[in-house]
């Protein structure tokens, strides 16, 4: 693959990361109002700690993972 595959690849790529990013933003607004609709706090530290540790597994290489 030359130079301008790979950049061409990683346009589509960066696409759909920004396609996804987005979606799931949108997803997140939806849960913040609902946790305020409920009285419940919107951060909440257990659950943010499961999820960067759950994300972080999903990583196929040790350098992907967080921290």
């Amino acid at each position: 693959m030359d130079l301008l595959e790979c950049r061409n690849k990683l346009d589509v790529i960066d696409k759909q990361i920004v396609k996804l990013f987005e979606e799931r933003m949108d997803i997140c607004g939806k849960v913040e109002e609902t946790t305020i609709a409920t009285g419940q706090a919107v951060y909440d530290e257990a659950r943010e700690k499961h999820k960067l540790e759950a994300v972080s597994a999903m990583a196929a290489r040790e350098f992907n993972q967080i921290g």
